[in-house]
């Protein structure tokens, strides 16, 4: 998100509250002895829903027939508004979906709002990525289970651009003759102000590679150099002068974008892999494939990956057990099989993929990130890693960059002391 992932979920209308109890497959005739209720942050269609409610819900209760499951899924936007808000309540969730990494799951650890669950990890041998484990590990205790692997890249219709550009001279030129065929290039849509995140993740991950980035989270580098405001310059200066997104980019949605996608309008869409889902019930006209943003300038290309959300559980949970035991369930193999086949998203520990039935344009991103679990080739997906007032700056200033209100140095410079200042909170990924 992503953000939300934001994520940052999956982006095709609005589903609002799903459910507030919602039957296993044994039939709402059973006697439950204990309720779990959770939510998630989603846009699902129809198809996605069931889906998920057959492996959130229905197949949980048929193993634990004396738990009854509560499932509710809000917008994205809608969670990352009411989330303290519901935790502080009367009546909190048991378990939740929620974006990881200091700026979000752990502003929630330090208002003293999660659980701890260093002994179920214990207890369960929770088997999660160390490097997925740290998003959730917040001043020394883990609160939270990261549950998807993600990676930010660039889809495109294979009728519009027929050929993949490896560096942003290419790129350049394809753009160009698709808006002489009065095409957007790239649909992105930053009215949310999140997704231009992404859009730096993309660029600063390419530019400086995870060695440099590295150097910036984990050591003494610095945002305000001339990469990094180069970087700044091309995807948020450059691109717009020269039209290669929709009008207003900051008036269009991030939902508006991928419509464009969608329709044939826009012939590329820079996004995350969580979108696979939806792209593949959204688009029959035309064959969709993906690739890492080009070389600029002749550096490596590092995609960004990393984990999106993660499960939570409230402080106040009525059923913290409970809550336990649904997230041990979703970590079983089997389920997590289900998951990836069914939602086509990738979850933050081994899995056996062998055999699964998945459409072929997530087979690329199991080629991706199955074959590097611990992302070492890759970038960053900055904003789960960011504190928070690092990611009010992103948010903000990206925006006034994009309106011309704001220099590329000057955003760079701003970003810089917003790090320093995480820092010195302690509340970098070095310090966590």
């Amino acid at each position: 998100m992503r953000a939300v992932s934001r994520k940052n979920f999956l982006r095709l209308g609005g589903a609002g509250l799903i459910g507030a109890m919602l039957p296993g497959a044994a039939g709402c005739n059973r006697n439950h002895s204990k309720v779990v209720r959770f939510f998630i942050g989603a846009k699902e269609t129809a198809a996605l829903e069931r889906a998920a409610t057959e492996i959130q819900v229905d197949r949980f209760e048929e193993q634990y027939p004396d738990i009854e499951l509560q499932r509710e899924s809000l917008q994205p936007e809608e969670v990352r508004r009411e989330i303290q808000s519901r935790l502080r309540s009367t009546d909190p969730p048991d378990v939740f979906a929620y974006d990881t990494g200091p700026g979000f799951g752990g502003v929630l650890a330090d208002a003293g709002l999660l659980y701890s669950l260093e002994n179920a990890y214990k207890k369960h041998g929770w088997d999660i990525y160390d490097w997925a484990k740290q998003q959730a590990t917040y001043d020394g205790t883990v609160y939270g289970v990261p549950d998807q692997v993600e990676e930010i890249i660039v889809y495109y219709n294979k009728d519009l651009v027929p050929e993949v550009p490896h560096t942003v001279e290419e790129l350049r030129q394809i753009s160009g003759e698709l808006k002489g065929r009065g095409k957007i290039p790239l649909a992105f849509g930053n009215r949310e102000q999140y997704p231009a995140s992404h859009m730096f993740s993309i660029g600063a991950s390419n530019i400086l590679g995870r060695e440099g980035l590295d150097n910036i989270l984990y050591g003494d580098g610095r945002w305000d150099t001339p990469q990094v405001v180069e970087a700044i310059e091309l995807m948020f200066r450059d691109f717009v002068e020269r039209g290669y997104y929709p009008k207003s980019p900051n008036s269009l949605t991030y939902d508006g974008a991928n419509a464009l996608f969608y329709s044939g309008e826009a012939a590329m869409n820079p996004t995350g892999t969580w979108l696979v889902s939806e792209i593949v019930q959204a688009v029959q006209e035309f064959e969709v494939g993906f690739f890492p943003f080009p070389s600029i300038d002749g550096s490596g290309i590092s995609p960004p990956a990393g984990v999106g959300t993660g499960w939570f559980v409230a402080k106040d949970a009525k059923n913290p057990q409970g809550a336990i035991t649904f997230i041990d369930y979703l970590l079983q193999d089997d389920t997590a099989r289900l998951t990836i086949e069914k939602l086509n998203t990738l979850p933050a520990h081994p899995v056996n993929t062998e055999g699964l039935d998945v459409p072929e344009l997530f087979k690329q991103v199991l080629d991706d990130l199955s074959e590097s679990p611990q992302a070492e080739a890759l970038g960053y997906n900055l904003d789960v890693l960011a504190p928070q007032n690092f990611n009010k700056v992103m948010y903000t200033g990206f925006r006034e960059v994009i309106n011309g209100m704001r220099s590329p140095a000057e955003q760079a410079g701003a970003l810089q002391q917003a790090w320093a200042d995480g820092k010195k909170a302690g509340k970098t990924p070095a310090q966590e």
